[in-house]
């Protein structure tokens, strides 16, 4: 879900720019260093907390067992 808001979100931006360019509010270059931020802005990975939250762990249990001490 949170890729498909990225993906509206992202078009949304692009579309205005567009608009913006096509109404003569902008330049040509203006909007091109706008479609290029928005592919900065969302390609970046998203949060290291995130991607912390979502990995696998896997728990070291130790070589010897417990019941032979």
């Amino acid at each position: 879900m949170a890729i498909l808001v990225r993906i509206l979100v992202w078009v949304a931006w692009l579309a205005g720019a567009g608009w913006f360019w096509h109404a003569g509010k902008i330049g040509t270059a203006s909007a091109i260093a706008l479609a290029a931020l928005s592919l900065v802005v969302f390609a970046w990975p998203s949060s290291i907390a995130r991607r912390r939250h979502n990995e696998l762990r896997y728990v070291d249990m130790g070589k010897e067992p417990t019941g032979y001490h």
